[in-house]
């Protein structure tokens, strides 16, 4: 059954839900009144036979002597004296043969059924000197039967028909419900086959309905900005590879074909388009973890403050030789023990970014300066370069992937992936990353991470001697 209902539309078990209680309603109803009809029958019946009694009663009290009159037409009455003797009589025969089945000492009204006959039987004691007298009262029951049976086939069919005439008002107010709904799913499958760049409409009512459009219209930007990423994402991403497998492919033709005398010329050429690809397949992969949704990592603080030690020697390591000066500074003050939603591979691997990107803009001569702070409960990261900066039009673009500016900061070449990896790291520790021009020259990066459990005992951060 729950099934069967289960393959039908809204509309039809809304309708079928309705129609069953309207007719559990109504049929109580009908229940309610026939009884209580019934009753008020039954009283009405028992209140004419103490009436037609209570003449006689008034009779055998005042002149318990005297002959008794007889019962008037309709009245269906027996009167017994003391003795046992029926003094007058109007009962049918068959009633009188079952007379001694009524309990005569019993009050209230008694039903009575003979052969397709009803009765409504009622007694009374009247008590007199000579002793207590029974008057026997009776109705004729199938005259109200049949009212009751009349009434219950008018409410049955009077119900059933408003029964009948509630489905049709459900079904039609359910149906102009749901037509927002149909409206809905027909501008869906517009949508979906056209391929269109519009959205739901959002109909001007404050209900549910229109809840419902405008998530789903968040939902269908959100998925269309997400599908428009993953696009661009592909397209940058076969045009970064394309350049060093074709560099590879013609250097392995050269080793192939070309002047042997050059041979660790070109495999030194090859060398560096090979780890080229693997930088950039690393960087795509980092940042498909990252866009996985996936809980990150925590570390405690001051594992990162540890990190932050080690990028800066693999920072000053690739700096060999070059006239650059790259100093950390840690505040005085003491760090907190609480955690950072970032695993400590991931913090190094974004501040080798931000650090290879200063390195890059000073080309082989400058300043790096990296400041860790805690400021309102998050563990901020600062890079500050005396590089070239970037342009102003730019710097809205500078964490997009694959952006780089025409006129770059380096003569070296990058993926543009970097500080896109910075940003997405950030962001899914529930942190922020912002990048500024400083004032004369150079780049500030600045990463603040949250600290959960700011509370906590505080330690010292510091590092140790390098």
């Amino acid at each position: 059954m729950m099934r069967a209902l289960g393959r039908l539309s809204i509309r039809a078990r809304i309708t079928i839900g309705t129609l069953l209680i309207a007719a559990l309603f109504f049929t109580g109803v009908a229940i309610v009144v026939r009884q209580q009809v019934d009753t008020i029958l039954q009283n009405a019946t028992y209140d004419v036979l103490t009436s037609d009694a209570t003449p006689f009663e008034t009779a055998i009290q005042q002149e318990p002597d005297d002959p008794v009159d007889n019962p008037g037409e309709g009245q269906l009455i027996a009167v017994i004296d003391p003795t046992g003797a029926t003094r007058t009589s109007t009962l049918p025969a068959p009633l009188i043969a079952q007379l001694d089945s009524i309990d005569r000492d019993r009050t209230g009204p008694q039903h009575l059924a003979i052969d397709s006959t009803a009765y409504l039987v009622a007694v009374e004691k009247v008590a007199s000197p000579t002793g207590n007298w029974t008057i026997i009262s009776a109705r004729n029951e199938n005259a109200s039967h049949r009212v009751l049976t009349d009434l219950t086939a008018g409410l049955v069919i009077g119900l059933g028909a408003l029964t009948f005439l509630f489905g049709i008002v459900s079904w039609a107010l359910t149906g102009a419900a749901l037509r927002p709904v149909t409206h809905l799913r027909r501008s869906a499958d517009t949508i979906v086959a056209t391929d269109s760049d519009t959205l739901l409409p959002v109909g001007p009512a404050d209900d549910e309905i229109a809840e419902l459009a405008a998530t789903l219209n968040a939902l269908i930007t959100k998925l269309r900005a997400s599908a428009a990423r993953e696009r661009q994402m592909v397209s940058d991403a076969s045009h970064e590879l394309r350049t060093p497998l074709a560099v590879l492919q013609a250097q392995l033709e050269l080793l192939r074909t070309g002047d042997r005398t050059r041979l660790d010329t070109d495999l030194l050429a090859a060398e560096h388009a090979t780890v080229r690809l693997n930088q950039l397949v690393d960087s795509l992969l980092e940042l498909s973890r990252l866009d996985s949704g996936r809980t990150p990592t925590s570390a405690a603080v001051g594992e990162l403050v540890e990190e932050a030690g080690e990028a800066l020697d693999r920072a000053r390591l690739a700096a060999a030789g070059d006239q650059v000066v790259i100093d950390l500074d840690l505040p005085a003050t003491a760090l907190p023990r609480g955690r950072v939603a970032m695993a400590p591979l991931l913090y190094g691997r974004v501040l080798d970014n931000l650090l290879t990107n200063s390195l890059n803009a000073l080309d082989g001569e400058g300043r790096i300066a990296v400041t860790l702070s805690v400021e309102a409960h998050h563990l901020v990261t600062t890079v500050i370069d005396t590089g070239p900066g970037l342009s102003p039009e730019f710097l809205p673009q500078a964490f997009d992937r694959f952006s780089q500016e025409d006129h770059s900061r380096t003569t070296r070449q990058g993926s543009g992936l970097g500080l896109a990896i910075v940003a997405a790291a950030a962001a899914a520790a529930g942190g922020t990353a912002r990048l500024v021009n400083a004032a004369p020259r150079g780049l500030v990066i600045t990463v603040a991470l949250p600290v959960v459990d700011p509370d906590a005992t505080p330690t010292r951060g510091r590092l140790p001697p390098r």
